[in-house]
């Protein structure tokens, strides 16, 4: 039977978890940034061309 890693070890692995969200969480943020400038950008010259 398997067991399960100790109390230090599980901390780290919570932290290494919390850290991993918070970088998935800003590259999230910052493609929603990219999407809002460029789907502007877009919508504006298709205006322009009609």
């Amino acid at each position: 039977m398997k067991q399960l890693p100790d109390e230090k070890t599980l901390n780290e692995l919570l932290e290494l978890a919390k850290d991993l969200e918070q970088q998935a969480f800003s590259m999230y943020k910052m493609s929603v940034e990219i999407d809002e400038k460029w789907r502007v950008r877009l919508e504006s010259k298709s205006k322009a061309k009609n």
